[in-house]
């Protein structure tokens, strides 16, 4: 019998053993490789890159615990904070027209609501006495002035009152040029009323009070100035 290079019962149609070594390894590093795939696609579905969980805001009943605020999107970006500095006229001296100033009437004493208001008393309404006029200074520190106007009259409560305040601004000459910054004729005790003016850049601001009796006080609540 011719030698063809092959041993006997070795079959020329199937791999031999190193081969078949060989596919199957090749078999399971792609299962192992599959099942890896499967692993990534569902983390990343299950976690996105890019998007992070926000720590809800914690409060605590401990009064000594500061507690980070959560930042306003309108809030500085140099990392100041936003605060608007406020000054009450009840803190501050008046700069003309302290004698019209006066106390809160006794009946609203014990009242709450009146700790940082100011109160003007009505003119007497002679022929030389038609309105009552404080005068504070602003030095074109601040931007606004608000107030709410609650008319107290001892005698008629539902008498008549008009508020104004009067802004000055300071001219090339040096002298005040006056207007009108804003208005309240319709409050009453019943109903109190805002008072609110512009004062950006002026130099003073006068309070007017005209009354329909002269046994009456404009008590301004909470009348401050912003910046």
């Amino acid at each position: 019998m011719p030698d063809n290079g092959k041993s006997a019962g070795e079959d020329p149609g199937r791999p031999g053993r190193p081969a078949r070594k060989v596919s199957e390894r090749l078999a399971l590093a792609g299962l192992v490789v599959t099942v890896l795939g499967v692993i990534v696609a569902v983390f990343a579905w299950l976690f996105p890159v890019g998007q992070q969980a926000t720590p809800a805001p914690t409060t605590s009943s401990d009064p000594t615990v500061t507690v980070p605020a959560v930042t306003s999107p309108d809030a500085p970006q140099d990392g100041s904070p936003a605060t608007t500095r406020v000054e009450y006229l009840s803190a501050l001296p008046a700069h003309a027209g302290t004698t019209n100033l006066t106390e809160l009437p006794r009946e609203l004493r014990d009242t709450a609501g009146f700790d940082r208001a100011i109160m003007i008393k009505c003119p007497s309404n002679q022929s030389i006495d038609k309105v009552s006029k404080v005068t504070y200074q602003l030095l074109g520190r601040f931007d606004t002035f608000q107030a709410t106007v609650r008319p107290y009259f001892e005698s008629q409560p539902d008498a008549r009152m008009h508020v104004e305040v009067l802004v000055g601004e300071r001219t090339r000459d040096g002298r005040l040029a006056w207007a009108v910054g804003g208005g309240q004729y319709e409050a009453t005790a019943e109903e109190p009323k805002p008072l609110d003016a512009v004062v950006e850049g002026m130099q003073e601001l006068e309070i007017q009070v005209r009354c329909q009796l002269p046994d009456g006080v404009a008590i301004l609540v909470d009348a401050a100035l912003y910046e």
